[in-house]
């Protein structure tokens, strides 16, 4: 998106929805001052960029931006990320891998739920138990589901009694973009962030009056719509969304299995998002997003020729997240203050027939205090970051009383910017543990650019605590007992890559390599759960590459390869040694027009069976797949635009978990209106 300057009485502001790194005509970064990007970037939380005021920018650097934006009209300030450092940095400066996923492609790709934009990124592995509303876990560099961090608008929504976020009822409302950064991160987020974490930021209100809604339909009588209304003036901004999804779906277990019944969804989710500002440097946020489901699925009992079978099986699921903000900076933005208070709960219930079966409730509550001291040196531009959170996770269900865990993690983060060219940080976090021993955890990051050439060296080595989760500490239902004698999972791992700009930045490659180890890993044992004496590994390369192919045709491209073991010497389940994603988007009739292709796949991989009678496991083998999938939209005018898509063109079988279908090939149509 082109910078954009919106001109109101006694304001100007910059806005920052969408950036897009590129370079300036003589191949050099386009880059900022800490000075210019703390002035420029008065970010409303953590977690969002969001516009400043014009008394907090000077005069000179205004002119110097206009100035830069006149003389590059196809330019664009550079991709800023805010995971890497907890503070909005140009994604060049990171050391860690990270990837961003704007909502402009998500409608590109006409994406609906969440889980399937991450599978077009490197070192990302999602696997759904069956089609639609099926249990979805997303893997990161090979970590286990539960050692990857998941924040919504800066809440972690980590299942608070079984640790792993459940991507499925996630759906597409509002989101304004998402961040996957990969590696050990638990110096900037605390527990279960081993693998990585996901960062999902919802939009705010940008315009005095705005609204839009979506309806769709298609197969398996599927229908979908989608609403927001949302104001915005110089000291507030609200914004309420709402989705509704409704589909007959298709049955979960395998029909080739001999599976026949169809398995239906329904999900409705509802989100406010706003915030006021009684004062240039004091800002308060509220959010709440609340999501209602029902799917049904199908009977698990074990084996190796028919794992799922038919059944009348259903969960009702109902989750909450709420987060109250306030945002103070002084020294005309130089020091930030960050208080905020959170809760995320979670209902749920299974039936089968009609009889309960299960029954839990499970919420956590987060306290943190954040603390950004931004200050320069010839040469030299610095960043302090103070971390304070308190979380507490409690749950209870039909097989055992409340049980809780708290954790209270204190951390230090410093960032350095040496002459615009080399970037550097490091951090230090100590976690104290009401149930286990207390935990210190280190981050050391670098990035190094070259500007004349176009290039970027990127590193980072950083160690990382899982805790464990309340269901394997007290156990699920009488069939899985829980084991109070575990430890936490520790890890250490490292990535180190080269990004490189051809062709007049037309093209940008990027070759990482990481290794991540894992020590005390919980895995299953008979009805119950222990950690395994010695070190997993998940080692591999990742590779991304974006290009502007012609004016109108643009092309992204992502592939893995992640070798991972056990102690034991055995490959981790669910892990494809081989994946890759290509997405080609090409644009017509004056830019009115969108067609999207995308295509997936997945080499062969390993999952586990169980015997039906002893839980004894055993592995079976996924076999590789491939899955193309078309959209297209088209811009009627101003306010009016249609669309279509089919999923799984060619109608592709497979199976990301044993037993499990994946999705069968659909097609949908639908039209939007916005103002």
């Amino acid at each position: 998106m082109p910078i954009s300057l919106y001109f109101r009485p006694g304001l100007a502001r910059w806005r920052s929805r969408v950036f897009q790194r590129t370079a300036n005509r003589h191949g050099r970064f386009i880059t900022m001052t800490l000075r210019e990007r703390v002035r420029l970037m008065h970010h409303h939380d953590n977690h969002s960029s969001r516009i400043t005021r014009r008394r907090l920018v000077p005069p000179a650097a205004t002119f110097t931006l206009l100035a830069a934006t006149s003389a590059m009209a196809q330019q664009e300030l550079p991709e800023m990320v805010v995971t890497a450092t907890r503070v909005p940095i140009p994604a060049e400066q990171s050391g860690s891998a990270i990837t961003v996923i704007t909502g402009e492609e998500l409608e590109q790709r006409q994406i609906r739920v969440v889980a399937d934009a991450l599978r077009d990124v490197p070192g990302v592995t999602v696997s759904r138990s069956g089609g639609a509303g099926g249990i979805t876990q997303v893997y990161l560099r090979g970590a286990e589901s539960n050692q990857t961090l998941v924040l919504i608008d800066g809440v972690e929504v980590n299942n608070p009694d079984g640790g792993a976020f459940d991507f499925n009822s996630l759906l597409d409302v509002a989101v304004e973009r998402i961040e996957v950064l990969r590696g050990p991160q638990s110096v900037l987020w605390g527990n279960s962030a081993i693998g990585g974490v996901i960062n999902i930021v919802t939009r705010r209100a940008e315009q005095p009056v705005q609204a839009s809604a979506r309806l769709e339909g298609g197969s398996f009588s599927t229908w979908q719509t989608s609403a927001s209304l949302g104001a915005s003036d110089d000291h507030y901004d609200a914004l309420l969304s709402g989705s509704w999804l409704n589909t007959d779906g298709w049955s979960s277990g395998s029909a080739w299995r001999g599976n026949s019944e169809d398995d239906g969804l329904r999900i409705g989710t509802a989100l406010f998002k706003g915030s006021v500002r009684p004062h240039d440097n004091m800002e308060l946020s509220l959010i709440d997003r609340y999501t209602d489901s029902r799917n049904d699925f199908d009977a698990f009992l074990g084996g190796d020729i028919r794992p799922v079978v038919d059944s009348d099986e259903r969960a009702d699921n109902r989750q909450n997240l709420l987060r109250l903000q306030g945002k103070f900076s002084l020294l005309g933005g130089a020091w930030e203050h960050l208080l905020g208070v959170g809760r995320y709960d979670l209902d749920g219930k299974t039936t089968d027939a009609g009889v309960e079966t299960f029954d839990g409730k499970s919420h956590s509550n987060q306290i943190d205090y954040q603390s950004n001291y931004f200050f320069t040196t010839p040469n030299a531009e610095h960043t302090l970051t103070f971390l304070v959170k308190d979380k507490e996770d409690e749950a209870d269900s039909t097989y055992f009383a409340s049980n809780s865990i708290r954790n209270t993690g204190v951390g230090l983060h410093y960032s350095l910017g040496l002459s615009e060219q080399l970037f550097l940080t490091a951090g230090f976090r100590r976690d104290f543990n009401d149930r286990f021993d207390d935990a210190n955890t280190y981050r050391l990051t670098a990035a190094y650019l070259w500007p004349d050439i176009g290039g970027r060296l990127h590193a980072s080595y950083g160690t990382a605590v899982k805790n464990p989760t309340l269901t394997e500490l007290f156990g699920y239902s009488g069939d899985f007992q829980g084991n109070p004698d575990l430890q936490p999972e520790t890890s250490r791992g490292y990535d180190f890559g080269w990004e490189q700009a051809l062709f007049d930045q037309r093209l940008r490659l990027d070759l990482t390599v990481f290794d991540n180890r894992i020590d005390n890993i919980i895995i299953g044992a008979g009805r119950s759960v222990v950690n395994l004496p010695g070190e997993s590994t998940s080692r591999g390369v990742e590779l991304s590459a974006s290009a502007n192919l012609t004016a109108d045709l643009s092309a992204t491209l992502a592939y893995t390869y992640t070798d991972t073991e056990d102690p034991q010497g055995q490959e981790l389940p669910r892990r494809p040694r081989n994946q890759a994603s290509l997405n080609l988007n090409y644009r017509a009739f004056d830019n009115r027009a969108d067609f999207n292709l995308a295509v997936r796949y997945s080499g062969s991989a390993t999952d586990l069976a169980y015997d039906s009678e002893t839980f004894a496991s055993f592995p079976v083998m996924l076999d590789s797949f491939t899955v193309v999938n078309l959209a297209a939209r088209y811009r009627v005018d101003d306010h009016w635009q249609v669309f279509g898509r089919v999923d799984n063109l060619f109608n592709e079988q497979y199976e990301e978990v044993f037993g499990y279908a994946g999705v069968e090939r659909g097609i949908y149509v639908g039209a939007r209106y916005q103002f």
